[in-house]
């Protein structure tokens, strides 16, 4: 939302839809109790009839400037129900936390390969677990399973 008191580019020239924002946010200072519904009317007029950032100026100079907000939270309404799971790892949570363990797994079987079995030369190979279990949990099919 534009700062209307403050423009950036008070002689640039402003479209049709900016005017009709100007509006909307002068509808909220009224509904907020901000403005009476005289200074309502002549306000929004004036914004209607507005040509550049700077007419807009003196409409919003005695409102507060509009905080910046982070990004928007979603409603429980607006969530998609996707059964619980909030992953796109194959089968959801526990697979997110399968492949989180596999790295472990991977190390463990190369120690253990290379002490107990004497096979440093080839104990290396159990790394290869990583990136096979990683094309498995969120291979293709991923993006057809869970939010992006």
């Amino acid at each position: 939302m534009p700062d209307y008191a403050n423009p950036l580019r008070p002689h640039e020239r402003i479209a049709d839809g900016d005017r009709a924002d100007a509006v909307a946010a002068l509808t909220r200072a009224r509904d907020e109790g901000r403005l009476t519904a005289q200074e309502f009317d002549q306000r929004s007029e004036a914004a209607r009839s507005a040509v550049t950032w700077g007419d807009l100026a003196p409409l919003f100079a005695d409102l507060p400037r509009p905080v910046p907000s982070a990004a928007p939270v979603p409603s429980a309404a607006s969530v998609p129900d996707d059964g619980g799971r909030r992953s796109r790892a194959l089968g959801g949570a526990w697979g997110a936390t399968v492949m989180s363990l596999v790295p472990f797994v991977a190390l463990g079987l190369f120690f253990l390969a290379g002490f107990v079995w004497n096979g440093w030369a080839w104990s290396w190979l159990f790394f290869l677990l990583v990136p096979i279990a990683g094309a498995i949990i969120y291979g293709p099919a991923a993006q057809h399973r869970g939010p992006r």
